[in-house]
């Protein structure tokens, strides 16, 4: 209140003067008090505000820091939800792909033969009565005898085709001897087989039911002008050649290689497997007779694929 003092030591000497001079100057220093009080105040009243707007400040600063801190939290935490939500939709996403393609496989497999990949060479048995689930007449462009009418698997059809014109694009002219046969023809085969050679027949002809050509999936080839009764020397020729190279391509297997314990060596005997398998026997450079029976059904539900 030093700024004040000089306005009361003057009031102090005014009262020392005249009488007029005492009450104008005793006039004056009142009102000159009463505008220093009243700055004072305002002062005060302007220095409160202040601290008050300084708390407020503070406070809603502390407000703002505590709100963002909050949305940072709930942000992190939707964040966190909306990714937890997330991979649980894609685990859903995948489990229904995953019985979705069960059931697909499932579909497929009650549509399926299951003796198309058994071991039918001396291991298991078709009965007389079975017959492929459709068969179809094969175009005699691929026929070596075309006095001859010959079937195939109907599904497995199209698969010998395409391998046989891509054999001929090659300029390898690759022809069918034989194809499905029945139990009954299979029957009478072996009978005459049995008059001509003996017991010495069983190297090289299946007994009725223990065919792979009653599967219907099962071709004899042999290369265009080569005689019938010289099978064997298709081992030697281009077409067998090809065959070794390329017929995995279109799922077809040679089901009696060298040193089989089955039949003698039957470069001519070819068998409709599937890709996906014949792909995994050639690969792996194995035999089909050389898988458990069990790994072999696994491919079933692709065989046609």
């Amino acid at each position: 209140m030093n700024e004040y003092k000089e306005y009361i030591d003057k009031a102090i000497k005014m009262s020392k003067g005249s009488k007029w001079t005492v009450i104008s100057d005793g006039i004056i220093l009142i009102i000159v008090l009463a505008v220093i009080g009243v700055f004072y105040f305002q002062f005060r009243s302007i220095a409160v505000l202040k601290s008050e707007m300084a708390s407020s400040t503070q406070i809603l600063t502390q407000r703002v820091t505590n709100l963002e801190e909050g949305l940072a939290l709930t942000s992190k935490d939707f964040s966190q939800k909306l990714l937890e939500e997330q991979m649980k939709s894609a685990n859903f996403e995948e489990s229904i792909n995953d019985i979705s393609g069960t059931v697909g496989t499932l579909e497929k497999l009650s549509k399926t033969d299951k003796e198309l990949l058994q071991k039918y060479s001396r291991v298991y048995f078709l009965s007389d009565n079975y017959v492929p689930m459709s068969l179809e007449t094969i175009n005699e462009t691929y026929l070596n005898d075309l006095t001859k009418s010959l079937q195939f698997h109907t599904s497995a059809l199209p698969f010998l085709e395409r391998m046989l014109r891509a054999a001929s694009k090659k300029n390898i002219s690759i022809k069918i001897i034989s194809a499905y046969r029945s139990f009954g023809t299979q029957s009478g085969l072996k009978a005459n087989y049995l008059l001509t050679y003996g017991t010495g027949s069983n190297q090289f002809s299946a007994d009725q039911g223990y065919s792979e050509h009653q599967l219907g999936t099962a071709v004899d080839l042999t290369e265009e002008k080569l005689e019938p009764d010289l099978t064997i020397s298709f081992e030697a020729t281009q077409a067998f050649d090809w065959l070794n190279k390329n017929a995995y391509k279109y799922g077809f297997v040679l089901s009696y290689s060298k040193g089989n314990a089955y039949y003698q060596y039957e470069p001519w005997h070819w068998r409709f497997v599937g890709v996906d398998l014949a792909t995994r026997l050639h690969q792996d450079e194995i035999n089909f007779s050389d898988l458990d029976q069990r790994e072999i059904d696994t491919y079933l539900a692709t065989i046609f694929d």
